[in-house]
């Protein structure tokens, strides 16, 4: 009878402990529910983050080959988590307040391990530490590591081609041989191998390799090797387009052959990790020899002794403590959402010139900012020289002001030469850029972001405020401000124009605050 019972009580335990775990993943998926739609666009739409569709299933999986392992028994909720819970739905609020979806996407998928942390406990996620660690590749992070790999890229690539003696001529990104040109694109960056390298070189080493300095190694290999790889493909397209008088190794052809590459990239990594795997074994064997004690290298840990019932009021008091914290901020996500939805009153700018064509009559240079509420691309006559106006504004209901999708230039026309930090009257700061195109064109182009009245140069100070107004209630909207002139143009002649042009801009907005 007293077996009975307390097999009866195991059971509804049991039966308590899974539901628990079903209320905490439902509230997870309710919380993150527009993070992750989101990230599941880019995933479809971005070829780079095609493998995350594969990240949660693999780390599920992984999960799953250690279920014999594991003393589930053992099971007890931690509330060292909590902290961390609550950081992580402050940092999602902020995004969706923000509508910075790189904080979405990093507070939900680090959010699902540490629920499922504070679901096992400390013993079990010890033991399964590395499959909820792997859950982080979701996080559809790395574009903004192209603008560095295509430097790198580009700087790898024409050492190589010096060490032939073909000559070539760069220009930025512009790569000139005498058979025709080359531009080191977003495309060439190989960004999408070092992702998928990164992440395969992960698993490969928690799957293959048994001793941590083996695993960082390889893990460390995985990201130096195909870099280089992909600068020795950008030196082998250039090398053929060389060889046969750009008759190959261009357009499809191309692409064709960085897909073939990647695959052969993957292939020699694995092979590399083969070979070492190879060696570690055998240093293994060697150990154990040495010490005379057989060492079970795929050993897992046991627990044994731990209390197999948790009373129900203490997971109940822990679950409420939980869903008060994730309602909060669901409840906080939603009020910041609607408040996000009333336009701001448009300031008006008024024209600091007083003679204006549209359009850009001096370059090519069209900068490229979507979604915003207005925009002016002007051809200004002033009286030190001629310069291109361009403001972009945005209220903030529909486009972002501040959005890796907006290109201040085009990369397919034009590449970067040189960026700094220019000083203007009352220490106003601009930002300045040197662009050159493949025909050998200059344009010095200076830009600023606005937000209600407020300067910044940096993109990141600039979202980080719009999301403090935002938490207030006050307007956030802001305009892109740019103005671009021949390279060889005085800077002293264009700074007079620069600080008139933001000093109209901000009086737009201290006129609109102030009524």
């Amino acid at each position: 009878m007293l077996n009975k019972e307390l097999a009866v009580h195991e059971n509804g335990s049991q039966t308590i402990n899974w539901a628990f775990g079903a209320v905490l993943l439902c509230l997870w998926i309710g919380l993150t529910f527009q993070g992750l739609v989101s990230a599941v666009k880019i995933w479809y739409i971005s070829e780079i983050f095609n493998h995350c569709f594969f990240v949660l299933p693999v780390s599920l999986y992984l999960i799953w080959e250690k279920k014999n392992e594991i003393n589930w028994r053992a099971r007890e909720c931690t509330l060292l988590a909590l902290p961390f819970i609550f950081l992580q739905v402050l940092l999602y609020v902020i995004g969706v307040a923000g509508d910075i979806q790189l904080f979405q996407h990093a507070a939900m998928f680090s959010l699902l391990p540490t629920l499922i942390w504070f679901y096992l406990g400390n013993r079990i996620t010890k033991q399964i530490i590395f499959p909820l660690s792997f859950m982080l590749f979701a996080i559809p992070f790395g574009e903004e590591l192209i603008p560095f790999l295509q430097e790198i890229t580009a700087d790898i690539s024409v050492e190589m081609v010096s060490w032939t003696g073909v000559p070539l001529y760069r220009s930025g990104l512009f790569l000139e041989i005498p058979q025709g040109r080359f531009l080191v694109a977003e495309a060439c960056s190989g960004v999408s191998f070092l992702i998928a390298s990164v992440v395969l070189g992960n698993l490969y080493a928690y799957m293959n390799l048994k001793r941590m300095t083996t695993r960082v190694g390889f893990v460390l290999l995985s990201i130096i090797f195909p870099i280089l790889a992909n600068a020795v493909r950008v030196f082998g397209i250039i090398m053929i387009g060389y060889a046969s008088d750009m008759k190959h190794a261009v357009g499809a052809d191309h692409l064709i052959y960085g897909w073939f590459f990647f695959a052969f990239v993957i292939v020699c990594l694995l092979g590399i990790g083969e070979v070492i795997r190879r060696f570690e074994k055998r240093y293994i064997l060697k150990q154990e020899k040495a010490d005379d004690q057989p060492v079970d290298v795929d050993s897992a840990e046991v627990d044994s002794g731990v209390s197999t019932i948790e009373g129900f009021k203490t997971i109940a008091l822990k679950a409420f403590v939980v869903a008060i914290i994730i309602v909060v901020g669901i409840t906080k996500s939603i009020s910041i959402s609607s408040a996000g939805n009333v336009a701001p009153i448009h300031p008006e700018f008024q024209l600091p010139f007083n003679f204006a064509q549209q359009g850009n009559l001096l370059s090519t240079w069209q900068p490229e900012f979507k979604g915003s509420t207005s925009a002016n691309f002007l051809t200004i006559q002033y009286e030190s020289g001629n310069f291109v106006y361009f403001t972009a504004y945005y209220d903030g209901t529909d486009g972002e002001l501040i959005n890796t999708q907006n290109d201040i230039f085009g990369e397919k026309r034009w590449s970067l030469a040189g960026n700094r930090t220019e000083v203007l009257a009352d220490n106003l700061r601009i930002n300045n850029m040197l662009l050159k195109n493949g025909s050998g064109e200059q344009v010095s182009v200076y830009h600023l972001y606005i937000i209600n009245g407020i300067v910044f140069t940096d993109t990141k100070r600039a979202k980080l405020y719009q999301v403090w107004l935002k938490l207030q209630g006050k307007p956030y909207d802001g305009v892109f401000l740019a103005i671009s002139a021949s390279a060889e143009l005085n800077e002293d002649s264009i700074k007079p124009v620069l600080a008139q042009a933001i000093n109209a801009l901000q009086a737009g907005f201290e006129a609109r605050n102030a009524n």
